[in-house]
């Protein structure tokens, strides 16, 4: 697609990439709060502790029991429920192995992903084919599983931090979903600068 050809090459935010994401119609998929000038929270901030960067945006719940809901219409292709968090000195070893390979491998991603919910959104005229992740989930909603259909704003599960430091070590600190939308397997804002990042998802999720 022109938006995965434009953020991939690194060229500056354009105005067709800021159109698209003003007029994709995607939901909240939380109502915990999103703070967009937090570039720590916002995709390709620096993860050092994986060799990685921020794949996706956070929404910082801060409590427990709030809801995670589709985005977009769109099928199941993974709901990874009941992750049993890895003990901090467990999951320090295998981060470490991460930073010595100086990316993030998928299986390590999917770790720290803890529980989450991965929907097909298919092809979208004039964008590409679309993807969201809902992770860190503390538990998943009856009858999301491989393959079912959902509708925006159906619940998904619970916002956690499965995955998370916090999680491994059993606190109740530091819950948020994360979110992240893929077009064309390339995450939305991938090598654009903190700003620009900013200025495509708040057009995505304005006010």
């Amino acid at each position: 697609s022109s938006l995965e050809k434009s953020v991939s090459l690194g060229k500056p935010l354009s105005s067709e990439i800021m159109v698209i994401a003003a007029n994709l119609d995607v939901q909240r998929p939380s109502d915990c709060p999103l703070y967009l000038r937090d570039t720590n929270l916002l995709p390709n901030a620096e993860r050092e502790y994986r060799g990685g960067v921020h794949a996706g945006i956070d929404f910082l719940c801060d409590e427990p029991g709030r809801q995670a809901t589709a985005a977009i219409d769109g099928r199941v292709v993974m709901a990874h429920d009941g992750f049993d968090d890895p003990t901090l000195e467990e999951r320090d070893a295998i981060l470490a192995g991460a930073v010595a390979r100086g990316t993030t491998p998928p299986w390590t991603l999917a770790m720290l992903y803890g529980s989450f919910v991965v929907l097909d959104h298919g092809q979208i005229d004039g964008l590409g084919h679309v993807a969201t992740v809902y992770a860190h989930l503390a538990s998943i909603a009856p009858g999301i599983e491989e393959g079912a259909a959902v509708s925006a704003g159906e619940v998904l599960g619970v916002s956690g931090n499965s995955g998370t430091s916090s999680g491994s070590r059993g606190s109740q600190d530091g819950i948020h979903l994360h979110w992240e939308i893929y077009i064309d397997d390339v995450f939305l804002g991938a090598g654009l600068g903190a700003t620009e990042v900013g200025e495509v998802y708040s057009a995505l999720f304005p006010g």
